[in-house]
């Protein structure tokens, strides 16, 4: 509960951190009521809580829908600029470029150099952390963005856009600090922690986890950085993220404490807007994947009342459209849209799919086997979720599924993005859209029957926000949405 309280109090302490990093403030009488500092314990869980938002809020609709687990319901329209591509440079600007910027990298910031000063370096540790996964979601988002100079505050009000090239190398440099910062005999967050309640011997995994991602990112762009780099991790003896040691931020049937989709949709909209896109049900049916029962939910009325029944991707936003209620489809299910649902940052299944991925391409100097992590993956998805891992000795002899051991090198990467890709479903939204545009996985995704882009084409990137280009003198332009971003190079 105090973890929950702590969240409640988020969107003031937020605030009140913005506060703490600028310098340029008027001088006025103190209002006991309203500190015009804040601390590293109050702060931390307003920059975790604001980033589970955006992530499973704003990104968890957009990336769902471009890796087409969700897609619009005949009834309503709430959602059909997701399945046209339809993304203008309004969409995500300050609800959540501002959020990521201003509220979650300004509150990490303030973390890990308060945390310093104060000899918190464990703080100081998580802090730095959470601002190279939060500035990863930015970069991987927009490209080029903002970095080294974002959070001068007033006295810069024009952060140069550096390429994302050169955001990965620091990013890796800046994790390699945090690591080094860890103390677990030390001074630990407690409650305040809202991820792992101060463990730092899970923060220190999640920075492994973290930085083989950011790693295998750069494995069609940059295979030589990205293999040496993950060679020298694994011959240090790098631990990274098991089954049960998911990194997430939980939620409460509450109000102001639910989780943000289920708080957006069938709060505020009536659950009428998103439904199962056949991209993944017909896949997951097909594969006679038991999951199935936790990503969504069987149809409520109609003639396919208690069946599983889709909409094709897009459709219900052509002049094709049905029309057909929610209730008649499958909507989101139980384990990705309840009150409870927690937003993950890195799941355990990412985890150990990272690692197959990594063992697969021979960048692990012979440490661990490729089909065993796969199906540790897949296990720790299920575990996840809620459903008995018993049933992962049955789905792994579907032939979809089964890891190619004798395959080409793609091909077992391509069958580990794939169960990556369902492991996302309704869980990490935005990681599912990433991971298709820099692999091209799962190879049988079509784009929406709505896209404006044409034939072939999915959206690359975001716009740059239309402040941006108001006020910051080093906007670099319009980049349309199908320009991809530096990684994303594979054909």
């Amino acid at each position: 509960m105090k973890r929950i309280y702590k969240y409640l109090l988020a969107g003031v302490i937020a605030t009140l951190a913005g506060l703490t990093a600028c310098d340029d403030f008027l001088d006025v009488n103190d209002d006991p009521n309203n500190p015009p500092t804040s601390s590293p314990e109050l702060t931390l869980p307003a920059g975790q809580g604001e980033l589970a938002y955006v992530l499973g809020n704003q990104f968890q609709f957009l990336g769902n829908f471009f890796a087409q687990h969700w897609t619009q319901a005949g009834a309503a329209n709430q959602y059909c600029s997701l399945d046209e591509y339809e993304i203008t440079s309004s969409a995500y600007d300050a609800r959540v470029w501002g959020e990521l910027y201003a509220g979650a990298l300004n509150d990490f910031r303030f973390v890990s150099q308060q945390a310093l000063a104060d000899e918190q370096p464990n703080y100081a540790a998580i802090g730095q952390i959470m601002e190279v996964y939060t500035m990863q979601v930015i970069t991987d988002a927009w490209g080029d963005v903002p970095y080294s100079a974002s959070l001068e505050g007033l006295s810069n009000l024009n952060p140069e856009y550096e390429p994302q090239e050169q955001i990965y190398t620091d990013l890796i440099a800046r994790l390699d600090s945090a690591i080094a910062l860890i103390d677990p005999s030390g001074e630990t967050p407690g409650d305040d922690d809202l991820v792992y309640g101060g463990n730092m011997n899970l923060w220190t995994k999640f920075a492994n986890t973290l930085k083989l991602k950011i790693y295998l990112r750069q494995a069609y762009v940059r295979p030589d950085v990205a293999q040496s780099g993950i060679q020298e991790m694994y011959s240090e003896g790098a631990e990274f993220l098991e089954m049960g040691e998911t990194g997430d931020v939980e939620f409460a049937d509450q109000t102001q404490n639910r989780n943000p989709f289920y708080q957006t949709q069938v709060v505020f909209r009536g659950g009428v807007d998103v439904v199962a896109s056949n991209t993944i049900l017909e896949y997951l049916q097909d594969t006679e994947d038991p999951r199935i029962d936790e990503y969504f939910a069987p149809a409520e009325t109609g003639s396919n009342q208690g069946s599983f029944v889709g909409v094709d991707q897009g459709i219900e936003c052509t002049p094709q459209r049905t029309g057909n209620q929610s209730n008649t489809v499958s909507k989101p299910g139980p384990a990705v849209a309840s009150p409870a649902t927690a937003v993950p940052f890195i799941t355990a299944a990412e985890s150990y799919f990272l690692q197959a991925e990594a063992v697969a391409r021979g960048w692990t100097g012979g440490v661990g086997t490729a089909s065993e992590l796969y199906a540790q993956g897949i296990r720790a998805s299920f575990d996840y979720v809620g459903e008995n891992v018993g049933g992962v000795t049955a789905l792994l002899q579907q032939p979809r599924v089964a890891y190619p051991t004798g395959g080409s090198v793609e091909a077992q990467v391509e069958r580990i993005i794939t169960q990556k890709w369902v492991s996302f479903s309704g869980v990490q939204g935005f990681e599912a859209w990433t991971e298709l545009r820099r692999t091209g996985y799962p190879s049988f995704i079509e784009p929406s029957a709505a896209s404006t882009l044409g034939a072939s084409i999915i959206p690359r990137r975001l716009l740059y926000p239309n402040t941006e280009s108001v006020r910051n003198a080093n906007y670099p332009g319009l980049k349309e949405v199908d320009v991809p971003v530096w990684w994303d190079v594979k054909d």
